[in-house]
């Protein structure tokens, strides 16, 4: 049983006269959030990679994939109904474990959500400059960058619009190109029925040789970056309608509901060709399978549905890092004049925006390996914390210790902090060096702004 004295006293609001967040979000709103951020195309750029390395199991390391998560995704919903205000991580950690390591663990999420953008634009360029090679680089990243701020400058119900556009796309696509891979293996491509287990004979011959489990854990190393986004949801606490309860219910739908889609669509793509683990001449270019099953056609089409959907991402992206900046400098652990501003008319924190569209400028002259290395590193390493936020505030604050308190509040947090620990420890050099590089400067900026740790960092008004 939750410890009610805590909870009551969490959840009271304080006036402090202060400008907040308009509450205009619904449950499909916030839904449309989180697979806006997640990118469901996402899935084609890692298939090739990941059923090489699994042997042909992708559908089946999915389903761990998605179980796993999903006790990350439970751990989100338990924290936002006893903190359900804007800050994500950083509010978590702050409150119900320390605020100095509070701050930490929200100076480290913030990369995730600072370079997820980055990736977007840099992948997308490169996808149009292929298609457009009269077009340089540089003008698809500018512009791209331009839109996103403008957007979400206009506020969340303008985001909101442009999310569940891109996401309807994003989600025909994937309705068109099953249809056309189902008609393929009932035309007898592939296996030839979508009830023949023979394409994954393999997995009985990886089981006998005791490789079935690391195969499956290795691939779902690879896959957990697919689910990187339902987290975001969670910064909009202040702007969603009833968010004890619909936060808590969008990241599940999200992540579960994502998990789901993903492992129908690659049990699908396996059957309509068993043999890609083998066969592929590149495992990093999606276009090879889409040709291959649907055409050319549908290999252009994925290309701009692609496109689009990492504009949405990079939207959703820019409008979650603003918020955390926001939550901070309302704390007052950044300077508040600045990070703590809202637009009076908009309500927007139109200034974390702006500096957020300036440090997307980074993608002119960042690579791709250090975008992608910055995001495992602060995703997975925040994923772990906010679960062991569980266990801070209900476990040993809260006694709640009776029943299946342990289990929701003990064994399901620790086990989805191995899962996200495990994969945060096998990245690869370089994505540790740079994260623990930007972990270092949040470390001095934290020791200078309270005098080397003599002082508290600000409390967070809870709004």
């Amino acid at each position: 049983m939750e410890n009610k004295a805590i909870n009551e006293n969490l959840s009271k609001t304080e006036d402090t006269g202060e400008q907040t967040l308009n509450r205009v979000l619904p449950l499909s709103s916030l839904i449309f959030y989180g697979l806006a951020f997640m990118v469901p195309l996402t899935i084609f750029t890692t298939y090739g990679l990941a059923t090489t390395l699994t042997h042909g199991m992708v559908a089946l390391t999915y389903v761990v994939t998605t179980f796993c998560m999903a006790f990350t995704a439970f751990s989100y919903v338990r924290m936002t109904k006893a903190y359900p205000v804007a800050g994500s991580v950083y509010t978590f950690v702050h409150k119900s474990i320390n605020p100095h390591l509070g701050f930490l663990s929200g100076w480290v999420i913030l990369i995730g959500y600072m370079f997820l953008p980055m990736l977007n634009y840099l992948v997308s360029a490169m996808y149009l400059s292929s298609a457009i090679p009269q077009v340089p680089k540089w003008v698809w990243i500018v512009g791209m960058i331009t839109i996103v701020t403008i957007v979400n400058h206009f506020g969340i119900k303008v985001t909101d619009i442009f999310n569940k556009g891109i996401v309807w796309l994003q989600i025909i696509f994937l309705a068109v190109f099953v249809i056309i891979t189902l008609k393929y293996i009932l035309g007898g491509g592939g296996a030839g029925t979508l009830l023949d287990v023979s394409a994954f004979a393999n997995t009985t011959e990886l089981v006998k040789e005791g490789m079935g489990l690391p195969v499956l854990f290795s691939g779902a190393s690879i896959l957990a970056l697919s689910y990187l986004g339902f987290d975001a949801i969670s910064t909009l606490s202040e702007e969603a309608i009833n968010p004890e309860k619909n936060i808590g219910r969008a990241i599940l739908i999200a992540c579960i509901g994502a998990g789901s889609v993903f492992v129908i669509l690659t049990y699908v793509l396996q059957l309509a060709w068993p043999t890609a683990w083998m066969d592929m001449a590149d495992p990093d270019n999606s276009y090879e399978v889409i040709m291959k099953i649907a055409g050319a056609g549908m290999a252009y089409f994925f290309t701009a549905a692609y496109s689009i959907g990492c504009l949405a991402s990079s939207i959703s992206s820019v409008s979650s890092a603003s918020r955390v900046l926001y939550g901070m400098g309302r704390d007052q652990i950044l300077p508040k004049k600045v990070f703590g501003y809202l637009n009076p008319k908009r309500k927007t924190p139109t200034y974390s925006i702006l500096i957020m569209a300036v440090v997307s400028l980074a993608a002119l002259f960042i690579s791709l390996t250090t975008a992608t290395s910055l995001l495992n590193f602060g995703a997975l390493l925040g994923f772990t914390m906010v679960n062991v936020s569980v266990i801070a505030h209900y476990f040993v604050k809260g006694k709640c210790r009776h029943g299946m308190d342990i289990f929701r509040y003990l064994v399901a947090p620790l086990l989805g902090a191995a899962f996200t620990f495990a994969i945060w420890v096998s990245l690869d050099r370089f994505s540790m060096i740079l994260g623990f590089s930007w972990l270092i400067i949040g470390l001095l900026y934290l020791a200078w702004t309270t005098k080397f740790f003599t002082k508290l960092p600000a409390e967070m008004v809870l709004e």
